[in-house]
């Protein structure tokens, strides 16, 4: 179902809405799924998608599958939309170190969808939230300790400073091959401060 509505969101087109509605009439799927967040972005005007996902009466697993389609092909027109989406993340994660684990996977998805498209998005970030953003990363890398949050070290290595690089060796996971992901990262911020 998610590559049916995958590519639906890459085609998408207000004449998909009926298709969609009867589908989700027909289907029994469970709650949230992949049509709902489809039918999301397809029913709502970029003003009512920013609106949507800082209201906090929004389950976060919805905002989560819409993030899924964002990150699968994220129109121009949707870029300064992600703003509500970052915020949304931050206050989620103002619950660290007891993060839910809907409010981890929010956070990920976020992280994965701004490193896919980090060229368009993240140089055009204002620096408030890109600060935001380095301090979800932060508080991310905290939370999922010992098994420390991959794309949120990968997010810090963009928007981090260079005295972030000590939180990501403090967190290093044990697994090789993340651990040299986190050891590359320190790597990177630590050349922040030489520049």
């Amino acid at each position: 179902m998610n590559m049916v509505a995958y590519e639906l969101w890459r085609r998408r087109h207000p004449d998909l809405i009926p298709s969609v509605r009867k589908s989700l009439e027909r289907l029994v799927l469970p709650a949230p799924n992949v049509l709902n967040s489809l039918l999301v972005l397809l029913e709502k005007s970029p003003d009512e998608l920013r609106a949507w996902a800082l209201d906090p009466s929004i389950p976060i697993e919805d905002k989560t599958g819409v993030l899924a389609l964002l990150e699968e092909d994220l129109p121009e027109a949707l870029i300064a939309i992600l703003h509500s989406f970052i915020s949304a993340a931050h206050a989620s994660c103002e619950t660290a170190p007891g993060l839910k684990t809907a409010a981890v996977y929010y956070v990920e998805r976020l992280c994965s969808l701004l490193l896919k498209h980090k060229e368009r998005v993240l140089s055009a970030l204002p620096a408030p939230l890109r600060s935001e953003l380095r301090d979800m990363a932060r508080k991310m890398i905290v939370a999922t300790a010992p098994n420390s949050s991959l794309r949120a070290a990968l997010l810090l290595q963009f928007v981090g400073q260079s005295e972030d690089a000590a939180l990501l060796e403090a967190h290093r996971p044990a697994e090789p091959i993340l651990a040299g992901a986190f050891d590359e990262a320190a790597r990177v911020l630590r050349g922040h401060q030489e520049e």
